[in-house]
Parts: C-alpha cells; sequence; structure tokens
C-alpha cells in the first residue's frame, strides 16, 4: 500500500539535519561577548549545559568540551524548548543556548554587533547558537554538518522524476539559504518549528498535492 501510494506522490518534504547534511555535527568556534567570560568559561558552560541534553548539536559541544579539557558541572534545572534551545543552571548561573527564538524566550537581546558576527557564519551555511548568562547573550557556538554526498544527486533525480522537492528546517533563514542554494532547491523554509512542518503539509495537501515527508521531523 506504502509503495502504491507513492507512485502518486507529487510533493517531497524533507528536513535539513541529518537528512539532506550527515548529521554529524562538529564544533568549529565557540565565540565570546564582552569581557565577563573566558574562552574556556564559556566552552565550560556550554559543555556543562549540554551534557544533559540528548540533541546532537549537544552531543557534538560536548564531545569538543572534553576535546578542550574543561570541567564539566552539572546541570540542574535543565529543560528542553521545543524548536528553540535549552535552559538550566550551572555553577548557580542561569544558562539559555539556542537560536534566535530561545534568546527572545529567555529576555535576552541579540545587538545589531552579535547579530553580524553571527550571520557571517550562517551565511556559510552554519548553525549558530547563543549562550545567554543570567539573561546577557556572552557566546555562541558554530556548528558545520557537511551535506552528505548523495543529497544532490537525489534531489535532481527526484526533480527530474516531477517531484516538487521542498526543505523544511528549524534553521534561519541565511543557513538554509546557503544549504538551497548548493542543491539547487527554490523552494525551502526556515525558522519552522514542528508545528509549523505540520501545517505546512497540512496546507500542501489542502492545495490537491500528495505529500511524503522524510526526516525525523515527521
Amino acid at each position: 500500500e506504502a509503495l502504491e501510494k507513492m507512485d502518486k506522490v507529487t510533493t517531497l518534504i524533507v528536513d535539513k539535519t541529518g537528512t539532506i547534511t550527515e548529521g554529524k555535527p562538529t564544533v568549529e568556534k565557540v565565540g565570546v561577548f564582552g569581557s565577563n567570560f573566558s574562552e574556556e568559561e564559556i566552552v565550560h558552560l556550554l559543555a556543562s549545559l549540554n551534557s544533559s541534553s540528548e540533541h546532537p548539536l549537544a552531543e557534538a559541544t560536548v564531545k569538543y568540551g572534553k576535546e578542550q579539557k574543561v570541567e564539566i558541572s552539572k546541570t540542574e534545572s535543565f529543560s528542553a524548548v521545543t524548536g528553540k534551545g535549552v535552559e538550566g543552571t550551572v555553577d548557580g548561573k542561569k544558562l539559555a543556548l539556542g537560536n534566535a527564538k530561545m534568546m527572545a524566550y529567555a529576555n535576552a537581546t541579540i545587538s545589531s554587533e552579535i547579530e553580524a558576527e553571527a550571520k557571517s557564519f550562517q551565511k556559510q551555511g552554519k548553525t549558530v547558537s547563543y549562550l545567554a548568562v543570567d539573561g546577557k547573550v556572552s557566546g555562541y557556538l558554530v556548528i558545520g554538518d557537511k551535506i552528505k554526498e548523495t543529497s544532490a544527486k537525489a534531489i535532481k533525480e527526484l526533480q527530474e522524476k516531477g517531484i516538487e522537492v521542498i526543505m523544511l528546517t528549524g534553521d534561519n533563514h541565511d543557513t538554509a539559504q546557503s544549504v538551497a542554494t548548493k542543491l539547487n532547491l527554490t523552494d525551502f523554509k526556515a525558522g519552522m518549528l514542528p508545528e509549523d512542518k505540520l501545517k505546512e503539509v497540512e496546507k500542501l495537501q489542502e492545495n490537491g498535492k500528495v505529500v511524503a515527508m522524510a526526516g525525523d521531523g515527521i
């Protein structure tokens, strides 16, 4: 039955991380804002907070922290905020780590200077997570995740068969744009929460499209 349905599919929705990309993120840079913390202290806070998370980006951060030989402290009151990031308390400091939506959630202001620095990495297709300490953006994390060698060929073959391929990602617009350009994907949406992806599927179905979806966003 599934194979019969697949023959009628007109539109394929794909996630970015782990679907188009390898899903093996690596930390490429840790940045510091202001003079309150050293890079080592920021790495310590990042790795400690992420040690309570199961997200692939978190695993990459903890691995980086161990490579830098920083101490990993226990996190208290840890919680994940879907589609935004994580929060918790480390060494008595209240931390929030994630995207711009997470910073808004934590009432931490991203200055134009911080945003410009992040944008330079996002335009290269990297993911940038901001770290707020006690409500102030104090550092950031740049994570790279290579596009799978097979992705471009698979997408091209699908498009040649007349299937519309749409990428939906929780990542920001610049990162998504960079990946989409490399893969000749004209249709993508960024900054999508899981419920936004569901709404997009329903909207396409209402327009008479037969939709399939690949990736953990299902």
